[in-house]
């Protein structure tokens, strides 16, 4: 089946093993995510675009579907090489435009969210945010239209995985999902700090939830994801995901029942065998479905000094 997109695979370090780029043939030439930042990387975006007669230069317009560094790591280059225009998400604008001080911002509510999981955990932003040079980049919100491809594509904003993650659709129901939709791995809900400085700490998981369930409700044909192969029947994928969300809220009720009353060591019981920074992402899996716990009246939580502590809610018997 003909597409006019074009999958260029890129190796990455991480567990996910590669990620996927896309190449949308026609008028505006267009290119959906870049891989890392690192020569390796850089080296086979540049071949597999030469696969389909494209270089570097040719590109007219980057889409970036999430700003995580294995989505974007590339796009200063690209751009250098073309000019091209880059269109990303509204709620990426502070990413973008303010460089050091939203990493800054980051770093501090990661060790906000550190303390009050009870946990000693250090995650800098650092890690997955690098200087942005970025120029001629226009934000798009749900419902915009992009031109790629000689075809418009509709934006949805599906926060969850990220605060800025997009997804692509054309008429002909084919997706571009980055990370919302991943077809052998669960992506992470990852917690981070609000997109406006003044609003409350997001529920990513809730959040991926409701996104998720605004996917499920569109006719698909193909589904591009950001790691693993196209794939159809999208609905079935969101289900298993629902399914593993109740798989994971038992496992936090029977921690909670044991004695575990922070993040941090309903962590460790779930996840015995992390160390160092990753940490952070399984305080981030726990947090997520305590909120949906908490939604749900299953859980409450008190502030104890500097540290949340949270318990069962005894069922009631009416």
């Amino acid at each position: 089946m003909q597409t006019g997109i074009e999958r260029v695979r890129i190796e990455t370090p991480y567990p996910e093993d590669h990620v996927n780029a896309y190449l949308i043939l026609g008028d505006p030439l267009t290119l959906v995510d870049t891989g890392l930042p690192f020569p390796k990387s850089l080296a086979q975006l540049e071949d597999g675009l030469a696969r389909h007669g494209v270089r570097f230069a040719d590109i007219e317009q980057i889409v970036v579907t999430h700003m995580h560094l294995d989505h974007i790591g590339g796009v200063s280059a690209v751009q250098q090489a073309s000019g091209a225009r880059i269109v990303v998400s509204e709620a990426a604008r502070r990413i973008v435009e303010l460089g050091e001080d939203e990493h800054r911002r980051f770093d501090a509510f990661y060790a906000a969210f550190a303390r009050e999981a009870g946990s000693d955990v250090r995650w800098e932003s650092r890690i997955w945010m690098q200087k942005y040079d970025w120029r001629d980049v226009v934000y798009v919100r749900d419902g915009d239209v992009v031109r790629a491809g000689g075809r418009d594509w509709r934006v949805m904003y599906v926060p969850g995985h990220s605060r800025t993650d997009i997804v692509l659709v054309d008429p002909a129901g084919h997706a571009i999902a980055g990370d919302h939709l991943l077809p052998t791995i669960s992506a992470n809900a990852f917690v981070e700090p609000p997109v406006d400085p003044s609003a409350p700490r997001p529920k990513p998981l809730l959040d991926y939830r409701a996104s998720m369930e605004r996917t499920r409700a569109l006719d698909l044909a193909l589904v591009y994801p950001g790691h693993g192969d196209p794939f159809a029947d999208h609905r079935a994928l969101i289900d298993r995901r629902f399914a593993e969300h109740e798989s994971r809220c038992a496992q936090i009720r029977e921690a909670l029942a044991e004695g575990a009353t922070t993040v941090a060591e309903v962590t460790r019981r779930l996840f015995p065998k992390l160390e160092g920074p990753v940490v952070m992402l399984g305080l981030s899996e726990v947090q997520g479905h305590l909120d949906l716990l908490e939604s749900r009246g299953e859980v409450t939580s008190a502030m104890d000094g500097e540290v949340r502590r949270w318990t069962r809610v005894a069922a009631s018997s009416g």
